[in-house]
């Protein structure tokens, strides 16, 4: 039966899918908003908990704020989706036209390219994440830990979508041995970090509650000696362009934390800290609608 409601709403992706084979850009980004509008009447679980994710985050603004935080993120899905089915047909022409750097972040992607060490590059469910895949894999050619989507029929479609720019790509399940090799010499290696790790993960706060954080991004920085930067991709509100941007949170000072457990909470903490700021100048296009903080502390013995 499974299997079955794979295939159909593979089926149903592939109908969707059409129309972005050949719509321009902003086309494309129109349409994307109009999907998400016509489903939205029938998506009332996950705007519930979109809803209530955005009042536990910002508990000291007025309710109609918050409203306009969600209906900011509805449009921001919508045009998530569109660049989701586009990114196949991004090339140096869309790069020109719709990519550009905020603050002094091409300086930074320069600055730190140059020094050619492992770069763990951290980002969360903040902005355009496809569109961030894809960049890597042209810009470089970076390895890129993913979790598999449930439906294997659309995790193979996506993964062959997002491969086609030259990412590697390397299930979580796989990832420790190849993560850290590419690390040593001195690849990027791209983590989407900001899920819930349920029983794997360690409590920090993010957005007024523990939030269950994978470990994983630090561990690896702390066993290669690799820089980790913050990277994420934002859509303008005015131009709909992708603004890119990269904030340097250095190495891990082994001096000063020692002890890998304490070194791999504080720089945990620090990414995540980092995130949420950032998060917090532009809400609306948080993926609010994920479980973020679904494992509570005391679900698993141990957990810390």
């Amino acid at each position: 039966m499974k299997k079955i409601e794979h295939i159909i709403g593979f089926i149903f992706l592939q109908i969707i899918f059409l129309p972005f084979r050949f719509l321009s850009y902003e086309a494309c980004l129109a349409l994307g908003r109009g999907i998400v509008r016509c489903i939205r009447p029938f998506a009332g679980s996950k705007i519930k908990i979109a809803r209530d994710n955005i009042k536990h985050a910002f508990p000291d603004i007025s309710e109609s704020e918050r409203e306009k935080i969600l209906e900011d993120h509805i449009i921001y899905l919508g045009e998530l989706a569109a660049d989701s089915f586009y990114t196949p047909r991004i090339d140096d022409e869309w790069i020109k036209n719709y990519f550009v750097w905020d603050n002094d972040s091409e300086q930074i992607e320069e600055r730190i390219t140059k020094e050619g060490v492992g770069i763990v590059m951290i980002t969360g469910h903040f902005g355009t994440w496809e569109m961030l895949v894809h960049w890597l894999g042209i810009r470089h050619q970076a390895i890129g830990i993913y979790k598999r989507i449930r439906n294997k029929f659309v995790d193979k479609m996506y993964k062959k979508i997002r491969a086609k720019s030259g990412v590697i790509l390397v299930p979580m399940e796989e990832s420790a041995s190849i993560a850290f090799r590419g690390l040593k010499k001195g690849k990027w290696v791209g983590f989407g970090a900001d899920q819930n790790a349920g029983k794997s993960g360690i409590f920090v706060n993010f957005f007024n509650r523990p939030a269950s954080t994978f470990q994983g991004p630090i561990t690896m920085a702390y066993l290669t000696d690799a820089k980790m930067i913050l990277l994420y991709f934002l859509r303008g509100i005015e131009d709909k362009k992708v603004h890119a941007n990269i904030i340097d949170l250095g190495f891990i000072d082994k001096t000063k934390f020692p002890d890998k457990e304490k070194a791999i909470r504080h720089y945990t903490e620090l990414w995540t800290r980092t995130l949420e700021e950032e998060v917090r100048k532009t809400p609306g296009q948080y993926f609010w609608v994920h479980r973020r903080w679904k494992t509570k502390p005391g679900d698993f013995p141990g957990q810390v």
